[in-house]
């Protein structure tokens, strides 16, 4: 698989994580100048921007390792566009979640997947 495969199909794994945990999805992949929000899902009164990442190997920090501070900033910055985009979300409690994945690519591979809610806090 390229990369972008691997990258559909490890954001299909987180998601149907999310949907076994009774979340519902809101929108995939949503793209703005400057960012890209992978997975954006609610439950109740939540509403969660998921990253998701893979790493083949969680040996140096894994998926985790990869949130870098310049990504963080991408992800708010997109999610503060989503709900300008739409205002009617913006009464629901937000948070970035991050769900890391970790092992073989490929269909039918075991896999490692680790879901930090509020992975990082925003300041403002």
């Amino acid at each position: 698989m390229n990369t972008t495969q691997v990258g559909a199909w490890a954001e299909e794994i987180a998601w149907q994580h999310l949907h076994q945990q009774g979340w519902q999805l809101v929108e995939r992949n949503f793209f703005c100048k400057g960012g890209e929000l992978d997975i954006i899902a609610r439950k109740s009164n939540v509403l969660a921007f998921v990253e998701v990442k893979y790493r083949k190997r969680h040996t140096m920090g894994g998926a985790i390792a990869s949130l870098s501070p310049a990504k963080q900033r991408h992800l708010i910055h997109s999610a503060k566009v989503f709900l300008q985009r739409y205002p009617s979300l913006s009464n629901l409690d937000c948070r970035f979640d991050l769900i890391a994945i970790s092992g073989s690519d490929g269909p039918h591979s075991q896999v490692r997947i680790q879901w930090l809610d509020n992975a990082f806090i925003t300041s403002g």
